[in-house]
């Protein structure tokens, strides 16, 4: 041990997928031999730790089959020398919802206090961007930091800084701008060592003038490294180094010496690899509509019914979903087999789902209505009988004068759009059918239900060609750029021309929305994650990006490869399709319109009631407060409400905060 305090804070690390280039049940064999060999080397080594990349789901993979090792693990985390969670899975934080990102930093911390000690730092290492309200959640969970990597603009030019969210609570984030593999070729040999960490202090030197410096020892899949801490004690002392954890750097860490507010989601230092917001889209909508049956539906109907909690039954359900929230998984960035694997399993938390809304009982008469307002005169989160007429057709051109579909070549990969070079895109006029190329259809009807502002356009699309991206444009005046939905809010962009900001890749001008995205009196909708963009005088919704690998080396678009140049066929996404998108035209601005309360509307239908009627539930008056979750926690039924709006409503949340609530249920 030094004598000083240490300078440098070398953390032994792997970065853990749980499945991508090959599948899980490959990754988990690798598993149990690095953590079989991590014990071993515990016991040996006194000074050794190892950091279990901030997720619990692969302790569980490896007690699955090493139940016996579960003392030994206990002991080792609650003596500090492996870290535990916060996290269940590292999930991409663009494509689930708010909701699950919540519910996944609760189970992995439940399962880290099982074990030992939860570690409060909020550890983000390879997610493709950060969302706007993370440090609000972190900071609801306990945690005062974070430590990432991709997405940080030029702007923030400082190693640590304060990250704020949407409503002002903040974080201290801390950036390892070289990625979580920056070290990961350390060698053992003293002088070598000593000369390697001083070159890491200096890279480190523009950001960080002072120290102390995070050296991250470790990368994907890599193993444990034996005899680190006496090659550390061997090598020259001019800047004491020392093998330690995350949380004992982040307690010693610099000060902020910068601010930034907001998404994290610039390719200045890093990729952010776009084009995961659309590979295999289709799949991130169903993940959408099994996370919304779950929060909307099940739950609240559970919570009104007052019958006994399901709670194994729904956390399965829930730890299905957040398995597949893992960055590589529903990112669509991976291995034909693992999305398949995903797919099998949403069928199994479907079908959990599906059982516990027929235990209610059967089907009856009327519907249930999942909102916090009346609608079609169902009360708040009650039943009644259906009210409404069926949605009118009527012609397209009345929703959407100047609809047009684009097509262009794309000859990327999973992670990033890459047209060839001379490439232009093909437009048509948006009709009842239309065949934009050979072996692609696209069939369009559209509705309007009485009541609603809202034209509803259900889309249809047969592929079986492939190596394209197939987009619908919706007129709109973006000059003034857009507000689009968020977990949890609602964020601003500007509108830009794609290569507007220097960085490690092409400054695509795609972007996440969640539920909507609204410019210039033109708001548009999908239930769940999409990708859009902003052209001129049109906002752009892909519908299928389709290629044929995870990763190529000679695009564009991005120097290098971003993953193994691997066949995925699967990823061309051949077969039929369907998406229902609506179209909003209003005057004033978001709020104004209520965007946020149609955008609800749209993306949670009435549906038919359980014969046993629950409810009712608690109604909200303020159009911009917004329900996440109404559960039973600890046998108490709790809400979780959140403001979607700038201005602030007595008896609310502030401005795009979070707020948990007891219910009298």
């Amino acid at each position: 041990m030094p004598e000083r305090p240490p300078e440098i804070y070398v953390v032994p690390h792997t970065h853990w997928d749980r499945e991508w280039y090959l599948p899980f049940a490959v990754y988990r064999r690798r598993l149990v031999a690095l953590i079989d060999s991590l014990l071993v080397g515990l016991a040996k080594e006194p000074d050794l730790r190892f950091h279990l990349d901030g997720q619990m789901a692969l302790v569980d993979d490896y007690l699955e089959l090493r139940p016996d090792r579960l003392e030994a693990l206990k002991q080792a985390a609650t003596a500090g020398r492996v870290s535990l969670g916060p996290w269940y899975t590292l999930p991409d934080e663009h494509l689930v919802s708010g909701e699950s990102l919540i519910r996944n930093l609760e189970l992995g911390q439940r399962r880290a206090a099982e074990l030992g000690i939860p570690m409060k730092v909020g550890y983000l290492p390879d997610q493709f961007g950060h969302t706007a309200q993370m440090p609000q959640l972190l900071r609801r969970a306990g945690i005062d930091v974070a430590v990432l990597w991709r997405g940080v603009p030029g702007a923030v030019g400082s190693t640590v800084f304060r990250w704020e969210a949407l409503d002002g609570s903040a974080v201290d984030g801390v950036q390892m701008a070289r990625g979580y593999g920056h070290a990961k070729d350390l060698e053992l040999e003293p002088a070598a060592l000593s000369r390697r960490l001083q070159e890491e202090v200096a890279a480190e030197a523009g950001a960080n003038p002072t120290g102390p410096w995070l050296v991250m020892f470790g990368d994907d899949h890599t193993p444990v490294p034996v005899g680190l801490p006496d090659a550390l004690a061997a090598a020259d002392g001019r800047r004491p180094a020392l093998v330690t954890s995350l949380a004992d750097f982040t307690a010693a860490r610099p000060a902020p010496g910068a601010r930034w507010r907001g998404e994290l989601h610039s390719a200045h230092h890093s990729f952010v690899l776009k084009g995961t917001l659309s590979a295999r889209f289709p799949l991130k909508l169903r993940h959408a509509a099994l996370e919304r049956r779950l929060e909307r539906y099940v739950e609240p109907a559970w919570t009104l019914s007052r019958r006994p909690w399901p709670e194994r039954q729904l956390a399965y359900a829930w730890r299905q979903l957040i398995l597949n929230s893992a960055h590589d998984s529903i990112c669509g960035c991976s291995i034909d087999q693992v999305h398949e694997q995903a797919g099998a399993r949403l069928e199994r938390a479907e079908r959990a789902a599906d059982l516990l809304w027929r235990r209610l009982g059967g089907a009856g008469p009327e519907l249930f209505n999942p909102s916090p307002f009346e609608r079609e005169g169902i009360p708040a989160l009650s039943t009644g009988p259906p009210r409404a007429a069926a949605s009118v057709p009527v012609p397209i051109s009345d929703a959407v004068l100047g609809a047009r579909l684009e097509l262009i070549a794309d000859h990327g990969d999973e992670y990033t759009f890459d047209p060839p070079e001379g490439a232009a895109p093909a437009y048509h006029d948006l009709a009842a059918e239309v065949r934009p190329a050979a072996g692609l259809r696209v069939r369009t009807v559209v509705g309007r239900r009485p009541g609603e502002p809202l034209y509803r356009l259900r889309v249809g699309v047969s592929n079986h060609t492939g190596d394209q991206r197939l987009r619908l444009l919706i007129p709109a005046d973006v000059s003034d750029g857009c507000w689009a939905g968020t977990a949890f809010g609602a964020v601003a962009r500007a509108y830009g021309p794609p290569g507007a900001e220097a960085g490690a890749e092409y400054d695509l001008r795609t972007d996440p929305a969640r539920v909507w995205v609204d410019a210039g009196g033109v708001t548009v909708m999908l239930a769940g994650p999409f990708e859009y963009e902003l052209l001129d005088g049109a906002i752009a919704v892909t519908l299928l990006r389709c290629v044929g690998r995870l990763s190529g080396g000679e695009l564009r678009n991005r120097p290098g490869h971003a993953g193994p140049g691997i066949a995925t066929p699967g990823a061309q996404m051949h077969g039929e399709h369907s998406f229902e998108i609506g179209v909003l035209r209003h005057e004033g601005d978001w709020e104004e319109a209520l965007v946020p309360r149609w955008a609800e509307v749209f993306a949670h239908p009435l549906v038919p009631a359980p014969a046993g009627p629950p409810g009712p539930g608690p109604a909200f008056d303020d159009p911009a407060l917004m329900l996440s979750a109404l559960r039973r926690v600890g046998g108490r039924a709790q809400m979780r409400v959140y403001e979607c709006g700038t201005r602030p409503v007595p008896g609310s949340p502030p401005p795009f905060g979070i707020e948990d609530r007891e219910v009298g249920l």
